[in-house]
């Protein structure tokens, strides 16, 4: 029994490093935000649990009330990560649904570098481009306003990316005024409306991010289907995590 623990726990303090690292290489590409440092204290939490795990256990056997709090810890701990493996299976799942040929692309917003697309915005204006070169009757949303950092609207950098690939200007309907997923689709709900555009939307943004995408659109009485974009590796962490925090919201307050 000695064995199996010292062994699950040298198994977890590695997990623990090796997870360190990873949440923490997108800063090395300009990418901090709450998923990234969420997913570095857990990991810096585990690996001093496990440090510590020798006096915690001396601690508990001397002390009921440290032995309650370290199990309600752990029960805690068990419960985040079913948890976190439920979302990321919606996760999947929300990239799953493909859109018909006639659906309204609609682009979200992500953050734009001065007057460059990031990399995560990069992605989806591949996919958007990809999809509406394959179908040239079907029109486009973009979405997104200007936030700190941005010398233009997140839909300006889409519609001028876009057109760089050869799809006309005439196609693309720009909603500049959203900071938000929710923003997003609700002000393109409005010009899709008052231009009479199709009411299926494909929604293009990152895989993990699909779910609570269409999930919002759905609630707006969207019919919405998915146009997903890989994110790059070297971001995919702070993304995802930051995403199991936004659907945790989503999903639990009102």
């Amino acid at each position: 029994m000695k064995i199996v623990r010292r062994a699950a726990l040298l198994i977890l303090g590695i997990l623990s490093v090796l997870g360190f690292g990873w949440f923490w290489g997108p800063i090395h590409w300009n990418v901090l935000n709450i998923g990234n440092i969420f997913g570095i204290t857990v990991c810096v939490l585990i690996f001093f649990g496990v440090l510590l795990s020798g006096r915690i256990r001396s601690a508990c056997e001397r002390n009921r009330a440290v032995q309650i709090a370290t199990r309600v810890v752990l029960v805690l701990f068990c419960a985040g990560f079913a948890w976190t493996v439920t979302l990321t299976a919606l996760m999947i799942s929300g990239a799953s649904a493909v859109p018909p040929e006639t659906a309204t692309v609609l682009v979200l917003g992500s953050k734009v570098n001065g007057n460059a697309p990031s990399a995560d915005l990069r992605m989806r204006i591949n996919a958007a481009g990809d999809y509406l070169t394959a179908h040239p009757q079907a029109v486009c949303v973009a979405c997104g306003g200007q936030g700190p950092g941005e010398n233009c609207p997140e839909a300006e950098a889409i519609c001028e990316s876009l057109v760089q690939k050869g799809i006309d200007a005439s196609r693309i309907y720009q909603e500049d005024r959203s900071t938000s997923t929710r923003e997003n689709i609700n002000n393109a709900q409005k010009i899709i409306k008052q231009n009479g555009l199709e009411q299926t939307v494909a929604i293009v943004t990152d895989e993990y991010h699909e779910y609570r995408a269409c999930s919002i659109a759905r609630e707006y009485g969207i019919t919405a289907c998915a146009v997903p974009a890989r994110t790059p590796w070297y971001i995919f962490s702070a993304c995802w995590a930051r995403e199991l925090l936004a659907l945790s919201a989503h999903l639990l307050l009102p």
